[in-house]
C-alpha cells in the first residue's frame, strides 16, 4: 500500500511539474497607470484565469518611461517585453529605427484567429508599413464633443442635434440663442490644442502632416483655416480664454458645449452632468472628422523570443480584443475589435458611435515618422495664435522650421 501511495504521489508530482513547465510566461508592458492601469490589470488577471497555457505578467508605466526604457532594452537585448502597448503615432518611428518586429500574419491567424477584418480599419491600416504589419489595436480614443443636455433643453437648442453633428455655425447659433435668454456662461472651449486642431485640419485637404514621409507640410490652407476658425470664435466671444479652467466650467453647468477626450466621460458622470456625446465640431456633417489615436500591441525586436512565445502573445491579444467590454465600460475607451459592436451593453454607451464600421472614415488617425518632433513643435505654439501673441502665418512657419531643424540635428 505504501509503495502504491508513493507511486501515485510521484506521478502527481510529475504531472504537476509537467503542467507548470507547459505554461508560457509572457512579459507585457503598458502605458496604463492610475485608473486605466487598474482596469487593464483586471483584464490581464481575467485572461490568466481563463486558461492554463499562458501566464502574462503586466508591468504598467508612464508613456514617457516606456519610451525611454525600450530603446536601451532593444539595443542591449535585455529585459525586452514579449508584447507592449504603444501609441499608434510612435510606430512609424520605431519601424524606421528597426526596433519592431512585424507580425507573422499566418502564424497569429492560425494560432488565435487574428486578422485584419476583425478590427477597426482606421487603426489597423495605419500600421501596414512597406508591406508588413506592425500593430494590433486595442482601442481607438480621441477628442469628441460633450453637451450639457439640461442647458440645451432649457434654452431650446436641441434642433441642432437632430442629425448627430454640431457645426461651427451651430456653435455660434446656440451661443447667441442661449444668451438672448439670459445665459451668462461659456459657449465653447479652447481645449487641448493639438487634438482639437488636428480634428479640424483633417476635414480640409488630405489631412497629412507630410507629403514626402519625412519633411513636415502643415503650412497650408487647411491648417490655416483650422487656426483661423478658432481665432474667429475666440475674437467673437464664443470660446474660453487660454487660462480658463474650462473643465470646471462644464462640470459646474456653466458651459454649453465642451470639446474633450472620451476618457473624461467618468469625470462628467461623477460631476452629475446630464450630458450627451457627439463627434468633434465640424465645418459640415459630410466632412466631419474626429482626431483619434490608438493603443496598439507591438512586439519589440528580441532575437531570444521563441515562436511558442509569439503564439502565446497572439492568444493574449485576441482575448483582450474579444473581451474588451470592461475597457469600454470602466476605462471609457472604444475597443478596436469589431466584436464589441455585437455587445448590447456597449451599443448604449455614448462613445459607441466611434466603433461603427460604417463611420470609420470619420476617424482621423495620424501617421508621421517624426510625430514626436511634430508634437513638440506644434504644442510649443499652443493657443498663442488665438489672441495674437503670434500670427497664424508666423506660427506655421515656426512649427515647420523647428521640425526641420530637429530632423537635421538627429
Amino acid at each position: 500500500m505504501k509503495k502504491t501511495l508513493t507511486l501515485v504521489l510521484s506521478l502527481v508530482m510529475l504531472l504537476t511539474a509537467a503542467t507548470a513547465m507547459a505554461v508560457t510566461e509572457i512579459d507585457y508592458w503598458s502605458v496604463f497607470t492610475g485608473g486605466d492601469g487598474a482596469v487593464m490589470q483586471g483584464m490581464v488577471d481575467a485572461f490568466n484565469a481563463s486558461q492554463d497555457e499562458v501566464h502574462v505578467t503586466h508591468t504598467p508605466m508612464t508613456a514617457d518611461d516606456l519610451y525611454q526604457k525600450i530603446p536601451l532594452a532593444v539595443q542591449t537585448g535585455t529585459s525586452v517585453p514579449d508584447v507592449a502597448i504603444v501609441h499608434i503615432e510612435r510606430i512609424p518611428n520605431f519601424v524606421s529605427q528597426e526596433m519592431l518586429y512585424s507580425y507573422d500574419m499566418e502564424l497569429i491567424e492560425e494560432a488565435a484567429g487574428i486578422k485584419a477584418e476583425n478590427y477597426n480599419q482606421a487603426a489597423w491600416e495605419r500600421t501596414d508599413i512597406d508591406g508588413e504589419h506592425y500593430g494590433i489595436p486595442l482601442d481607438v480614443h480621441g477628442y469628441v464633443t460633450y453637451i450639457n443636455k439640461d442647458l440645451f433643453d432649457q434654452y431650446g437648442l436641441n434642433e441642432i442635434l437632430t442629425d448627430g453633428y454640431i457645426t461651427f455655425d451651430e456653435v455660434r447659433w446656440a451661443g447667441d440663442k442661449a444668451r438672448e435668454q439670459g445665459f451668462t456662461g461659456q459657449v465653447f472651449n479652447l481645449g487641448w490644442m493639438r487634438a482639437q486642431l488636428l480634428g479640424y485640419y483633417a476635414q480640409e485637404g488630405d489631412g497629412n502632416l507630410t507629403q514626402d514621409g519625412v519633411n513636415p507640410s502643415i503650412n497650408n490652407d487647411a491648417m490655416r483655416k483650422a487656426m483661423e476658425t478658432m481665432k474667429s470664435l475666440y475674437e467673437d466671444g464664443y470660446t474660453t480664454s487660454k487660462t480658463d479652467d474650462y473643465s470646471s466650467m462644464f462640470y459646474g453647468g456653466e458651459m454649453l458645449i465642451w470639446t474633450e477626450g472620451i476618457w473624461m466621460k467618468a469625470a462628467v458622470v461623477d460631476a452629475g452632468i446630464n450630458f450627451e456625446m457627439y463627434p468633434g465640431v465640424c465645418y459640415a456633417p459630410e466632412t466631419c472628422k474626429n482626431w483619434m489615436s490608438s493603443h496598439n500591441f507591438v512586439q519589440f525586436a528580441d532575437e531570444e523570443r521563441t515562436e511558442e512565445e509569439d503564439i502565446a502573445v497572439a492568444k493574449f491579444i485576441n482575448y483582450m480584443g474579444e473581451n474588451a467590454l470592461v475597457w469600454a465600460r470602466d476605462a471609457g475607451q472604444v475597443p478596436a475589435h469589431n466584436a464589441i459592436n455585437d455587445v448590447t451593453e456597449f451599443s448604449s454607451m455614448p462613445q459607441a458611435f466611434l466603433a461603427d464600421p460604417e463611420r470609420v472614415d470619420e476617424l482621423a488617425i495620424y501617421y508621421y515618422q517624426h510625430w514626436g518632433l511634430f508634437d513638440t513643435a506644434f504644442s510649443r505654439v499652443g493657443w498663442d495664435f488665438v489672441d495674437g501673441t503670434i500670427s497664424i502665418d508666423d506660427a506655421l512657419v515656426q512649427i515647420e522650421k523647428e521640425i526641420v531643424d530637429a530632423i537635421a540635428a538627429q
